[in-house]
């Protein structure tokens, strides 16, 4: 038997020209359905980000720009002494707790310094404790009793004197200052034409001697208006 052959014109698999594939160029990607969909996210992703620092910028520069108005002391002051209106000065300062608010400044009416505040110190609250507790530790009240000319008139409450010693017959030179600051605590009687009774506060170790002054009527005192207590 003969076998027939196959014929060499006939090829056994013809590739169809219509399933050919050929590389993509750029701009075919570019024209892909799924790379046309991402470009808006991307562009909404970029201004959110824009936005956010520009927000940003505008806080950090506004609180840059916030000051605070706080008292600050121009003077040197011990222990114990009211803060004069004189001493006082307006500062301005990046917001911070603790400090005294310079629009609270009248509320220091009636305080003492619990501390020696040095000049151009920022006050704060701590620094100050009322006039009442100025009993602390270290301070001793002595009663003074004064004539006339040994005492001002219309002397107060919480006013700031000095109290010196003025040996009897003595001259100018011989008086020497006993206490530069002491606050008086109360006062009985005007010292105009009568005798007043004066009780000041003054540091404890100074009490003895002033105690004993005093009986000798070897006491007089001088009022300091500019630390007088804002009134």
């Amino acid at each position: 038997m003969l076998r027939k052959r196959k014929s060499a014109a006939t090829p056994e698999c013809e590739q169809d020209p219509t399933t050919a594939t050929e590389p993509l160029t750029p701009a075919d990607k570019r024209s892909l359905p799924g790379t046309v969909r991402r470009q808006p996210l991307l562009t909404a992703l970029g201004l959110a980000l824009v936005l956010a620092a520009t927000i940003a910028t505008i806080a950090i520069t506004m609180r840059a720009g916030d000051r605070a108005e706080v008292v600050a002391i121009s003077q040197h002051l011990d222990v114990g002494q009211p803060i004069p209106v004189a001493a006082m000065r307006r500062q301005k300062i990046a917001p911070a707790d603790g400090y005294v608010p310079w629009a609270q400044r009248g509320q220091l009416a009636g305080t003492v310094t619990s501390v020696t505040i040095l000049p151009d110190t920022l006050l704060t609250k701590a620094m100050t404790t009322p006039a009442a507790t100025e009993h602390i530790p270290g301070k001793a009240r002595v009663g003074l009793l004064l004539k006339p000319g040994q005492i001002p008139y219309g002397l107060k409450a919480d006013y700031r004197v000095q109290v010196i010693h003025v040996p009897e017959g003595s001259t100018s030179a011989e008086s020497r200052v006993l206490a530069p600051s002491a606050r008086v605590d109360s006062v009985d009687g005007k010292g105009n034409s009568d005798n007043a009774t004066v009780t000041v506060i003054v540091d404890s170790n100074l009490a003895p001697e002033i105690a004993t002054y005093a009986s000798r009527g070897e006491i007089a005192i001088s009022e300091l208006p500019a630390q007088r207590p804002v009134e």
